[in-house]
């Protein structure tokens, strides 16, 4: 049976549920899941766990201002060696939750590509990013990109999260790795 590691920090709860819905479909696809809550004080220099151990990883954050936040980043950065890194045998996704007030989902671009050159650093093959709408508390706006948010992320956004998981054991037969 598959390993996958879904290491995520949230803020308002919102990325905890996407990291809760991955693993769910990861489950409906035979695979085993361990979930990894980085807060804000945790030590990410010095995790208590190894990207090694795992056969698939997942990595999200919320979006503040465009960017992850530093203990995500601190963490799938590592301490690279100064030299051509070769991503692979392993793959690995990212995701995270965003408010998009403003220009919606471009808001989430930036950080997804960051997470991407980051998980990069532990050697994971980068083979998809999702970014879910999320609720920014009671806060609602009609003039706002997606206007009232409250129940977000809801079940189409659920629907598009299982949907992206086929996407991504679809793309992993094309891996030796998995097979």
């Amino acid at each position: 049976m598959k390993k996958n590691l879904i290491v995520y920090a949230s803020r308002t709860g919102n990325t905890e549920k996407v990291a809760m819905e991955l693993a769910k479909n990861f489950e409906r696809h035979g695979w085993t899941n361990e979930l990894e809550n980085i807060p804000d004080d945790y030590d990410a220099k010095n995790p208590d766990f190894s990207f090694d151990d795992y056969d698939f990883v997942c990595v999200g954050s919320p979006v503040i201002s465009e960017l992850p936040l530093d203990q995500i980043r601190t963490l799938t950065y590592g301490n690279p060696p100064l030299k051509k890194l070769e991503p692979g045998p392993k793959c690995g996704i990212v995701f995270c939750s965003y408010g998009g007030i403003h220009i919606g989902p471009m808001e989430a671009a930036p950080a997804l590509k960051l997470l991407e050159a980051e998980l990069m650093h532990q050697l994971y093959n980068v083979i998809g990013s999702l970014a879910v709408p999320g609720s920014m508390g009671d806060f609602s706006n009609p003039d706002v990109y997606f206007g009232d948010m409250r129940d977000r992320p809801n079940e189409e956004d659920w629907k598009d999260v299982a949907g992206f998981v086929d996407e991504i054991m679809e793309k992993l037969k094309d891996y030796p790795y998995y097979g």
